[in-house]
């Protein structure tokens, strides 16, 4: 009956730990929204083609947005760029040429995406930034970066996100997409920071080295010294 007793109260002890533990990591690091896509938006310093038909044609290559948010197209003008969709540019534009145009078509494409960019770092080949130029998860982003290494704690992968004045923590696991549970592989937002931590052992050996160094310092100077001695002799 005793025995029966201290296992009923160690099954409950663990039950709780459990409980505790799931609601913290719900907390700080809730799981990646996957969700669907959105149309992308231009920013600052983005790169537009724009055509005008029909002839003449008006065709603007490598504009720029400006930091205002606006280009300048001919006849019309400063049109509003930053924060809106290639087919809502292309809206405006050709609303306002018809006052030039009979029926005009107007197309507008990103030809470079610069103000979109997405941050990887930690235990990567090549940490950089990339821009977004299409929807991107997590895994991919990760393989433009030339994979994780041996070191990187792959099933614990960190996607840092700023949303208004918050900080959002999404967690991803690597291992479990290459095995083929893709429900934590989020899509990607400008801004974003994707962080492959160090696995512990890594972060324990780093700690240990630079607690020990004082003392693995002191025995080289030793060394050196009883190096010097011996050659006087």
């Amino acid at each position: 009956m005793k025995y029966f007793a201290i296992g009923a109260l160690c099954l409950v002890l663990s039950s709780s730990v459990t409980m505790v533990t799931g609601c913290a990591t719900s907390k700080t690091a809730p799981s990646a929204p996957v969700g669907k896509s959105e149309p992308y938006r231009v920013g600052p310093s983005d790169h537009l083609t724009i055509r005008v038909l029909p002839d003449p044609v008006i065709e603007l290559t490598e504009l720029r947005v400006r930091p205002d948010g606006r280009i300048s197209v001919e006849l019309i003008g400063d049109v509003e760029a930053a924060g809106r969709t290639t087919d809502e540019i292309a809206a405006e534009i050709q609303q306002r040429m018809e006052q030039f145009r009979q029926s005009p078509s107007v197309s507008v494409m990103v030809a470079s995406p610069a103000s979109t960019t997405v941050s990887v770092i930690g235990e990567v080949k090549r940490p950089a930034s990339f821009a977004l130029e299409r929807d991107i998860r997590v895994a991919e982003m990760i393989a433009m970066a030339g994979d994780a290494t041996e070191l990187g704690a792959t099933s614990r992968v960190r996607i840092v996100r700023r949303q208004g004045d918050q900080t959002m923590l999404y967690l991803a696991n690597l291992d479990a997409i290459r095995g083929g549970d893709g429900s934590s592989d989020m899509l990607l937002q400008k801004g974003d920071l994707v962080v492959v931590p160090a696995a512990v052992p890594v972060v324990t050996g780093y700690k240990l080295r630079r607690a020990l160094y004082p003392i693995e310092a002191l025995f080289r100077v030793i060394g050196s010294a009883l190096l010097l001695g011996v050659g006087q002799l």
